[in-house]
């Protein structure tokens, strides 16, 4: 009767861990899908990967840099010699070198476009391959494993704004400057501009 309850009692937590991990699995799985499919979700009804459609009021990287200038001319703009369609920018940091003395250092802050920017970054997608949801953990093995695909994160087009929050956030210029300088209302609704910047 002991050795029944035992191998009873065995099963029963054998059953219920590999229930647990079905469920570890699963949630994993949802996770994993939105943290892809995050990043690439509609601004304000806006499709972030349609460029005419964050396009906006483009201006040209040599404008965006003018303005930024005028703000704060300790920013430096410098082209990218192997990516020349990029452009780092960097400010100066005074730093204490090992005799005690104090040197400029560069530091870089981010990268932006070297061309034409669009108003709104515009996030290029690309599919990636997850489990399908309805097979994992099936009980029953099956030969051809069908898989979803979901929109992820490719690469990006930064767009002006983006470059303005990076530097507001950075507090290396302030809400007043970018109103007199670029102008605050965005020329479209865009929910990332006001929860980026509020």
């Amino acid at each position: 009767m002991l050795v029944r309850d035992t191998i009873a009692q065995e099963r029963s937590a054998a059953e219920a861990s590999r229930a647990e991990a079905a469920e570890r699995s699963l949630k994993a799985l949802e996770q994993e899908i939105r943290s892809n499919t995050i990043s690439v979700e509609d601004d304000a009804g806006m499709d972030i990967s349609d460029l005419m459609a964050r396009m906006g009021r483009p201006l040209t990287s040599t404008e965006v840099q003018r303005r930024i200038k005028l703000i704060n001319p300790n920013l430096i703009f410098e082209r990218c010699i192997r990516y020349p369609e990029l452009t780092g920018v960097y400010i100066e940091r005074d730093e204490r070198n090992a005799a005690g003395g104090w040197i400029k250092r560069k530091v870089h802050l981010f990268g932006m476009e070297s061309g034409i920017m669009p108003e709104f970054s515009v996030l290029h997608k690309t599919k990636k391959q997850v489990p399908n949801k309805e097979l994992l953990n099936n009980p029953k093995p099956v030969k051809e494993v069908e898989w979803d695909y979901v929109d992820t994160f490719a690469t990006e087009t930064r767009g002006w704004r983006t470059v303005l929050i990076r530097l507001l956030k950075a507090e290396l210029i302030t809400r007043a400057d970018v109103e007199k300088h670029f102008g605050w209302a965005p020329s479209k609704d865009s929910h990332k501009w006001h929860s980026q910047t509020s």
